[in-house]
């Protein structure tokens, strides 16, 4: 039996990821890695809310009154489910390798990890057509009862490549010789990754439960960690990730491994230009400062200068300035140490106290005054 209050609930949900995917989408020009999950965010909450519709509809037509619980007619193993998600699965476990090192994931990259997907897809989708027979599971003892059927025994595998595929996505960012790592994990990589464990169990209950508790709850489990997911996209253009460290910190390995990005000499050059003018004419602690104006001072376009932001591992154009701006204020801190944590935060360009407090936790692992205190006490 299935809860339409439940159902109703999550309509409402799907609504709010809706929303908010939009907003991350909408706001999201100077971070592709921002934009590719609001434009995720935004399709899968779409998807399920027309889902959520249609069940509704479905269970409103030719009554009076919509009862408060429903039979659901559940078909375990489900080709046309699984083609529905698994590109978002392909899609969301791309996202830690795209954090963690910006400009690595081409576009080349990303359509090489959806061939295996797309041949899924095909195959699913040719035998749907093509077989003529389908065997409709009503519980998970009937897919061992029905082992001897070849469209059962397609749909297991199917089944198996769609969970398989996606998690084994997660084990590469961990394999440092194959993609070297620029920037370093921050908690919300943590969270992304539990949500995605969370959203994985529910398909894989979906597709073997055996009741409509598992329908009740799939949806839950989907769009809750979405948004929570679409808060930290809203409160940073990267939020599984940390900033580089400044390249005077990196060791001569790491230094190679940037290296490795595929990047015209045109863009060493302005790399290094950017460098040169950053440290000598601190333009960021403008707090009006803008993308324009960076480009009109390195004499650049926008496209370039997004291939420089991410070679040295920054998301987008805020990313790169509020870095600049911490640093700043470290060397700041460390010389003028007379001066508050107010005076030196706008001295470097922030404007916001709250958001300068979170920006600096998340990296330094203390609140700015803590870092005050620990540079009174060593000097």
């Amino acid at each position: 039996m299935t809860s339409v209050i439940m159902l109703f609930i999550e309509l409402l949900l799907d609504i709010v990821g809706l929303v908010t995917g939009g907003i991350i989408w909408a706001h999201s020009s100077e971070s592709k890695i921002r934009k590719a999950w609001g434009m995720l965010a935004t399709t899968l909450s779409l998807l399920l809310l027309c889902d959520n519709i249609e069940w509704m509809w479905l269970f409103s037509r030719g009554v009076e009154e919509i009862p408060r619980f429903v039979e659901v007619p559940m078909d375990h193993l489900s080709i046309w489910h699984i083609v529905r998600v698994i590109f978002f699965f392909q899609l969301f476990s791309l996202f830690p390798i795209a954090s963690l090192k910006p400009g690595w994931m081409t576009l080349t990259r990303i359509t090489n990890y959806c061939i295996p997907i797309l041949l899924i897809v095909c195959i699913a989708c040719c035998y749907q057509f093509f077989n003529g027979h389908y065997t409709m599971l009503k519980s998970f003892a009937a897919i061992g009862e029905n082992l001897g059927k070849q469209d059962v025994v397609v749909r297991l595998m199917l089944f198996v490549i769609s969970v398989l595929m996606p998690s084994l996505n997660f084990l590469l960012p961990y394999l440092k010789r194959w993609i070297p790592i620029r920037r370093v994990q921050s908690r919300g990589m943590y969270i992304y990754m539990g949500c995605f464990g969370l959203i994985m169990s529910g398909y894989i209950w979906l597709m073997l439960g055996t009741s409509g508790l598992c329908f009740n709850l799939f949806g839950y489990f989907v769009v809750v960690p979405t948004i929570l997911l679409n808060i930290l996209y809203l409160r940073n253009d990267n939020p599984l990730s940390l900033p580089p460290l400044p390249v005077i910190d990196l060791s001569r390995q790491e230094i190679e491994a940037i290296k490795e990005i595929e990047v015209s000499p045109v863009v060493l050059e302005l790399s290094e230009q950017l460098m040169a003018f950053m440290k000598g004419h601190t333009p960021f602690t403008n707090p009006q400062y803008s993308l324009q104006n960076v480009l009109t001072d390195i004499g650049t376009n926008e496209h370039r200068f997004n291939k420089v932001l991410r070679y040295n591992g920054f998301s987008g154009f805020r990313d790169y300035i509020n870095f600049n701006r911490l640093q700043y204020f470290k060397e700041q801190a460390a010389l003028r140490k007379e001066l508050t944590v107010k005076e030196l935060m706008f001295m470097s360009g922030f404007t916001s106290r709250s958001s300068f407090y979170r920006y600096f936790a998340s990296i330094e692992k203390m609140s700015p005054s803590e870092y005050m205190e620990r540079l009174q006490q060593e000097g």
